[in-house]
């Protein structure tokens, strides 16, 4: 029975690995959690474009005093864990414990920066932000708050992409497994714009699938999910490439109303968004205390550089291939600020089972086949140049030989365009009971394989 219903076992499997990974990772030890927990907490007191900012142009948020002291607890852990010999975290619960019981309400608020997260639009974080103010409505202090904004995320992520396994058809159990993936449950277990990103592409990328292979489909559904997934994170632009694959494209000049329908929401709000942040992606944080020059990280800038040296934006992508290795244990999964790793045989294994759950021919017409492989194709490639171009205006200096700041898990959303690719080229592949059992079997791995990488990097009793 369980092998008939990903959906099901998604859910509780989410659930599960999820609850118990948002329990047992300590506070603000996701990876930029603290900007994202000052971002999604920002929104919940309607700075929905931030605007508040310090003598120096910096943009943060004022924080109540209560809450600050508990978070600023955390803060100080940060970049310790793994690092620094000794290291216990039981100390600062102590210390933090202690702050709740002598503390009160007393106290002016207290700035703090956002940390690079003033750039995120507030689709990502709408479900935090929510939970934000049920907190705030309930008194709850910081810890009470960070895991009701986590909670809130995983449920909200758990939900929309178990939508997407539910109407992707034969590749259900693809979909099941690329969401269970360690960086991808980690993701919507912490506060992060991760696991809204990876959702709502999985749900866009299914629903334009089930339209090029069966039809019909809800152009409003289609469109809500498309500028959902393109303001989630600037690179999400290139799913709009999807759309595409939905009709033969010779009938695209007679339908154009309805490509605009689709495509223009997100096309023209992404845009609109960064001209309201000014493109403010916290680039203080690389040239302050140094000599690098402050307009070297400005967009206006920056293009003009690539213009008048056309090479050098290639050439630091070619350089930055040397860390393939690297991406792909980090998009598996090696959690926190990269400096939590799963045991060494998680990484084959999840990934043999992930290529393994991938070979599930799609049931289409060779024509319709071969569009969905081209568009898909053409989509996760313009995904990934949108992300090195993107770190490179906004995060790499001029002299640097590569461009600096990506991530394996950046590549997550590309997953379910290349799985399509895999698809859409195969005649055969194992029994469905046979898929299933490998996705199912990858995925308790990685749920398990997180909760024992989280209690043997923190240690116990996990931290608290």
């Amino acid at each position: 029975m369980v092998l008939t219903h990903p959906v099901a076992a998604f859910v509780f499997l989410s659930m599960l690995f999820g609850t118990l990974t948002l329990v047992l990772t300590p506070p603000l030890e996701g990876p930029d959690e603290p900007a994202h927990f000052l971002r999604a907490y920002g929104i919940s007191v309607g700075e929905i474009i931030p605007m508040t900012s310090d003598g120096r142009g910096r943009k943060g948020i004022f924080v109540p005093a209560r809450l600050h002291r508990g978070y600023a607890v955390f803060e100080r852990a940060l970049f310790k864990l793994g690092k620094v010999k000794d290291f216990d975290y039981r100390r600062f619960w102590v210390e933090y414990f202690h702050a709740v019981r002598t503390s009160n309400d007393d106290g002016a608020p207290v700035f703090q920066l956002y940390w690079g997260s003033e750039g995120y639009a507030p689709v990502a974080y709408l479900p935090q932000a929510a939970a934000a103010l049920v907190a705030r409505v309930a008194d709850l202090d910081f810890v009470g708050t960070l895991l009701l904004m986590r909670f809130a995320g995983l449920a909200a992520m758990t939900a929309l992409t178990a939508y997407a396994i539910a109407i992707a058809g034969r590749l259900g159990w693809t979909f099941f497994l690329i969401a269970m993936l360690p960086a991808a449950l980690y993701g919507r277990s912490v506060v992060s714009a991760d696991g809204a990103a990876l959702a709502c592409t999985m749900v866009i990328t299914a629903l334009c699938v089930r339209a090029a292979t069966i039809g019909g489909g809800r152009p409003w559904e289609r469109c809500l999910f498309m500028t959902l997934c393109v303001l989630s994170k600037p690179p999400q632009l290139a799913f709009v490439l999807l759309e595409a694959m939905t009709r033969p494209f010779r009938q695209w000049p007679r339908h154009w109303r309805a490509l605009a329908l689709i495509v223009l929401p997100g096309l023209i709000l992404a845009p609109l968004w960064v001209l309201a942040v000014s493109g403010d992606v916290g680039a203080w944080r690389l040239f302050q205390n140094t000599d690098m020059p402050p307009e070297h990280f400005s967009l206006a800038w920056k293009l003009r550089f690539m213009l008048e040296h056309p090479l050098h934006f290639p050439m630091a992508v070619l350089t930055s291939l040397r860390w393939t290795h690297d991406y792909w244990l980090q998009l598996i999964g090696i959690l926190g600020w990269l400096d939590t790793r799963l045991q060494s045989w998680v990484y084959p294994v999840v990934t043999v089972a992930l290529a393994a759950a991938c070979l599930v021919p799609l049931e289409a017409e060779r024509s319709a086949a071969l569009r969905i492989a081209v568009v898909s194709a053409l989509t996760a490639f313009a995904y990934w140049l949108a992300l090195y171009l993107i770190f490179f205006v906004a995060w790499t200096p001029i002299a640097a030989i590569e461009v600096e700041g990506v991530q394996g898990r950046y590549f997550l959303p590309m997953l379910p365009a290349l799985a399509l690719v895999v698809a859409t080229l195969i005649k055969r592949g194992p029994a469905p009971m046979t898929t299933a059992a490998i996705a199912l079997a990858g995925a308790i791995i990685s749920g398990g394989a997180v909760v024992e990488a989280i209690l043997r990097m923190v240690g116990p009793p996990f931290g608290w």
